[in-house]
């Protein structure tokens, strides 16, 4: 076997792995996040945190990235029955492997307001000035609805779908946003999938999905996506007004 196919044979392989290592995290945030899914999220090389709001059905969780002290450590904020009360507290550090169940985190970016530190997810807030990615929110999803661009939003009987694009882009959005109600309750899902540094440098963030929520009634979930159908409001909620 020759040397141009040995490498060729080595460029599939890893092409391979990353492909699966991008569906393992996208899966990681799309189910429900428990304590031995922890240590499977991702620990930046350069220190980057993150944050990411889930709620599926009766329960809600948040999990923070906070790399920015010596122990670097990921938590897991769950909130039983979507009633922002913080019911348990877990803190996975990824260089010694160990957990640790709390009443409250030490981190600077833990709070007991739940309902604040959801909003502060769903709007972006929480991404300003902590050195982390530049995740998409729900500022650029209302701009775009104010701009109702054909091309970039759809809608269906119980959701609304916002792509955005870059100017020279049309076929590979930067950011998802689907928002909507059906019989199950409400569903929110933030995506971005790369962001801009600068015109010449595209980053990818950590964790694609900043935002994951359906079929829930959480309160803070439910407020945002009401808000967003005085906006606009997929067909299901038209007819019924």
């Amino acid at each position: 076997m020759n040397m141009k196919k040995i490498l060729f044979i080595i460029f599939l392989y890893i092409l391979s792995i990353s492909s699966l290592f991008a569906i393992g995290l996208e899966d990681l945030q799309i189910k429900p996040v428990t304590i031995d899914r922890l240590k499977y999220f991702p620990v930046p090389e350069d220190n980057k945190n993150y944050f990411f709001l889930q709620a599926i059905e009766s329960d809600s969780f948040i999990v923070i990235g906070d790399f920015s002290g010596v122990d670097k450590r990921i938590i897991l904020i769950e909130d039983k029955n979507s009633d922002n009360t913080v019911d348990s507290v877990v803190e996975y550090y990824p260089l010694t492997k160990n957990y640790r169940i709390l009443k409250k985190s030490e981190s600077k970016f833990f709070t007991t307001d739940l309902a604040k530190l959801k909003r502060d997810i769903i709007t972006g807030n929480i991404y300003r000035g902590n050195y982390a990615d530049d995740m998409k929110s729900i500022d650029a999803l209302e701009a775009m609805l104010k701009k109702d661009d054909k091309i970039a939003i759809s809608e269906d009987v119980y959701s609304v779908t916002v792509r955005l694009l870059e100017i020279d882009e049309t076929k590979r959005p930067s950011a998802q946003f689907v928002y909507g109600k059906n019989a199950g309750g409400y569903f929110l899902q933030f995506k971005t999938d790369y962001y801009r540094k600068n015109f010449a440098t595209e980053i990818k963030p950590v964790l694609k999905f900043s935002v994951y929520c359906k079929d829930t009634n959480d309160s803070v979930v439910k407020e945002s996506v009401e808000n967003l159908f005085k906006i606009r409001a997929p067909r299901v909620i038209k007819e019924n007004k």
